[in-house]
């Protein structure tokens, strides 16, 4: 059996793939996935809240200069408050290994 001995990356073809269109609907699939974990937490977080608007949950990928990445995003004047007592988004993510 023959073995490697040495393998040079190609950072072209590397980049190409961190940037393919592949990649970039795994990285929806997964930002699907913790929105689906997330969204019906925060409706229950927001409810009592009263007067402002509900909360709305995206997810959403984009193509950066390196590579595809995935957000999601709580959309609420007390998402952040409640983020840090919470951690619903931080606590979605575990969603996304799958």
């Amino acid at each position: 059996m023959q073995y490697i001995e040495r393998f040079r990356l190609n950072s072209r073809g590397a980049k190409a793939l961190l940037r393919s269109d592949g990649v970039r609907e795994d990285m929806q699939r997964r930002a699907d996935a913790i929105k689906a974990v997330a969204e019906p937490q925060w409706q229950a977080a927001t409810a009592g809240i009263g007067g402002l608007d509900p909360v709305r949950v995206i997810a959403d990928t984009s193509v950066g200069s390196g590579r595809a990445f995935g957000t999601v995003i709580a959309i609420h004047p007390a998402s952040l408050r409640i983020e840090q007592d919470r951690r619903i988004l931080g606590g979605a993510i575990d969603a996304a290994r799958n």
